[in-house]
């Protein structure tokens, strides 16, 4: 889900997303976040605690090498497939 709002930068500088943004990204008060300038923009990201981390779903289950292997057989079967419509 992509929420975008309109907001205004305070006399100080501050800018405070409003609660309905700041519920998107799951970010609440006292969570320590990442801020990425670029010309024109800037990029804020929660870093997740130990905890919320550990919360998370699991996306793979195995070693780095079984994982390794699992990536390089996929990539095979990608490229095989790509070939063949070519």
């Amino acid at each position: 889900m992509t929420l975008k709002e309109k907001v205004i930068v305070g006399k100080k500088g501050e800018i405070l997303p409003k609660k309905p943004l700041r519920d998107i990204a799951g970010i609440k008060p006292g969570d320590e976040v990442y801020i990425e300038a670029h010309p024109g923009e800037l990029i804020i990201k929660k870093i997740y605690s130990v905890e919320e981390a550990l919360a998370m779903p699991t996306i793979a289950r195995g070693t780095p090498e079984s994982i390794e292997k699992d990536i390089e057989e996929e990539l095979a079967i990608q490229e095989k497939l790509t070939n063949e419509e070519h």
